[in-house]
């Protein structure tokens, strides 16, 4: 053996490194606010019941890969298909951004950089380099573009002090309760602050100021105008629609994330209503959503943990956008979008804002009756109690659903009850006769309710039956359209309602004449049809808009169709043997406009002929000689037939509708 033995010490192996545990999915989100939190932002985040943070940070084999995320399919949803899973709103000095959750718990976490996801940038264009304020500014400009006129120095157009408690009481007693996006007790001493010292405030206020100015002149009278400023309003309203715009563009409106701009921007659109078409402001309103939806407006403050007085002043905002919005798809034919009806913000309370103050720390309970906030509730509702109908019948939305085949005419009565019921359960049954106000609510919650039910009785929908038109169906439109032209025709000269400049928007009254048209043309002479005939004169004397476009394609068909009705009722009279019917003058000026435009028709196409064969204009001449033609011109409305044509072919309905759709305008906020 002879060998030494050399004990050796056992060497400890290389411990295996243990692997850390993964990061869970709302650990990292707290990690990333941290990090924004670092950069001063400012978080507001809503409390959860099953708050699973250190439930989530697990230590995982190697076998298991990829931790599980639950997809997003399988992910809780709420009202109108909402994610319920935790969104997030970021605020910084008055500006606000919305981000649904599941694009920060899908974000990986090898980086922490917040830069990297532009989170830094959603201010008020803070990011953007003086290279390119240009090309922004030009951006912002665009959108508005009506000319190439610009206000370099809007602030010059303040008024003087002493004349703002005139501009106050006209807001207040006239636009406040048709537009309720302003909270007044904390707007005025903004107001009066921005009067005095005009070239220290911010291109965001001073937007807001300047809108406040536009919509309080499109309220004043013509004398009021000229008292206090000593201008004509037509000037006047010119001046600030202009200056507006500038200060809109001033403000970067289009980058904006502050909630002043965008109410800056709502009053200026609803003010300027009259200067663009309404395929304009179709457009121009979809920028005010996306912008509120860019804020999250369309999530309820509640939950995303916001105060209790903005909470509400959000509502009043995104619903007004809102019934806009819905409005003008109504007027153009549209459905209403998927940005209106994927939303969860609750209706505004019906408080007014003596109940609402900034450091409040619950909500003031709703009250019973009629406050300031009625009248645009009353729009909450009926467009509320629509859209819940969306959900039992998916595809028609809006006033549609009355139009529809879907439901028969019982179940469209009986919605038409629920509605009624509710407005007077809620509002109308305290209404003051007395008070202007009330008086308001009160006459456009029964127009709604007419509304609702001539689109639930209307003949269309028995073209393509074999069955006839039942004669009680004719007699609750007859009945339902005269009720609304009585309304029109009395809501001019009502005392209590002229302060609010309360009137139907001509689109609104075509279409109602034009019910009662055909159905005065199944009539033969009775005291009804007379009465007709002298309720059409009185509207077309209160509402001269009828006449503003004498060659336009809708005015001068609905001219001929009068015409065409009103000499089959002469006809009747005769076969009846009885005296002929006194002519009324619009009968008469309706007769001359239509030959006036005969012969321009003939002239201007003569011309054309005429001087084709002697200038190089010739076919530059023919294109605009057509293009006047299919703007409005007789060729054009030529292709209706006679009235009860209506009656046989649904493409004369769609025809006529698209006609008042481009032609109409928008309607103003008074006509739901």
């Amino acid at each position: 053996m002879g060998r030494q033995c050399n004990f050796l010490a056992p060497v400890r192996g290389k411990r295996r490194r243990t692997k850390l545990p993964r990061e869970g999915l709302h650990a990292r989100l707290k990690r990333y606010e941290k990090i924004l939190e670092s950069y001063g932002a400012k978080l507001e985040r809503p409390e959860y019941e099953n708050d699973i943070d250190d439930l989530e940070t697990t230590t995982r084999s190697d076998s298991q890969g990829v931790e599980a995320i639950q997809p997003p399919s399988q992910e809780r949803r709420g009202v109108g298909g909402l994610d319920e899973s935790r969104p997030l709103l970021i605020t910084n000095e008055g500006e606000s951004r919305y981000l649904d959750g599941t694009m920060w718990f899908t974000l990986g976490h090898e980086s922490q950089d917040p830069q990297k996801y532009g989170l830094d940038a959603f201010m008020d264009g803070s990011d953007i380099q003086d290279s390119d304020l240009a090309a922004s500014l030009a951006e912002q400009h665009g959108l508005l573009l009506e000319n190439d006129v610009r206000f370099g120095d809007v602030a010059s157009l303040h008024p003087p002090v002493n004349i703002l408690p005139k501009f106050q009481e006209v807001y207040t007693d006239r636009v406040d309760p048709l537009l309720k996006i302003l909270h007044l007790r904390t707007f005025w001493p903004l107001l009066t602050e921005v009067v005095r010292e005009p070239r220290k405030v911010s291109n965001i206020l001073e937007a807001l100021v300047l809108s406040f100015y536009l919509i309080t002149i499109s309220f004043l009278e013509e004398a009021e105008c000229i008292s206090m400023l000593n201008t004509q309003k037509s000037i006047l309203y010119t001046r600030y629609r202009i200056a507006t715009r500038q200060a809109l563009i001033n403000a970067q409106f289009l980058s904006s994330s502050n909630l002043r701009i965008l109410q800056a921007y709502a009053m200026f659109m609803w003010s300027a209503r009259s200067s663009y078409r309404c395929d304009t402001l179709f457009s121009l309103s979809g920028v005010a959503i996306r912008l509120a939806r860019k804020m999250g407006l369309h999530r309820d403050g509640s939950l995303l943990g916001l105060s209790p007085f903005e909470t509400e002043m959000r509502r009043r905002l995104w619903w007004h956008l809102f019934s806009v919005d819905f409005r003008i798809c109504d007027i153009m034919g549209f459905k209403p979008s998927m940005d209106l009806l994927c939303c969860d913000t609750q209706m505004p309370l019906n408080v007014p804002d003596e109940d609402l103050w900034p450091e409040m720390v619950a909500s003031p309970p709703a009250r019973h009756g009629i406050t300031s906030m009625t009248f645009c509730l009353i729009r909450c509702e009926v467009i509320e109690f629509l859209r819940n109908l969306n959900s039992s019948l998916p595809g028609r939305d809006g006033w549609d659903i009355f139009v529809g085949a879907d439901f028969t005419v019982a179940r469209k009565e009986s919605l038409i009850c629920q509605i009624e019921d509710l407005l007077e359960r809620k509002y109308l049954r305290y209404c003051d006769p007395f008070n202007s106000l009330h008086n308001l609510v009160s006459v456009m919650a029964r127009w709604t309710i007419c509304r609702l039910r001539l689109f639930a009785h209307n003949p269309r929908r028995y073209i393509d039956s074999s069955i006839p038109i039942p004669q009680r169906e004719r007699d609750i439109v007859f009945t339902t359209a005269s009720s609304l032209l009585d309304y029109a025709s009395m809501a001019p000269d009502n005392p209590s309602l002229k302060k609010y400049r309360w009137r139907v928007h001509v689109s609104y009254l075509w279409n109602i004449v034009l019910h009662i048209l055909i159905e005065t043309r199944h009539r033969k002479q009775a005291p009804e049809v007379d009465r007709v005939w002298k309720l059409i004169g009185v509207v077309f004397s209160k509402y001269p808009q009828f006449f503003e476009k004498s060659t336009a394609v809708a005015y001068t068909a609905l001219s001929k169709w009068v015409l065409e009705v009103w000499d089959n009722y002469v006809d009747n009279m005769h076969a009846a043997s009885l005296p002929s019917p006194s002519t009324p003058e619009y009968i008469s000026a309706m007769r001359r406009g239509l030959m006036q435009s005969r012969r321009a028709e003939n002239v201007s196409d003569l011309r054309v002929s005429i001087d084709s064969s002697h200038t190089a204009q010739t076919v530059e001449d023919l294109r605009n000689c057509q293009s006047r033609k299919q703007d409005g011109n007789l060729n054009d409305f030529e292709s209706f037939s006679d009235i009860l044509s209506f009656e046989r072919s649904l493409d004369e309905w769609l025809h006529w509708e698209q006609l008042v759709a481009e032609e109409g305008g928008f309607s103003p906020p008074d006509a739901l």
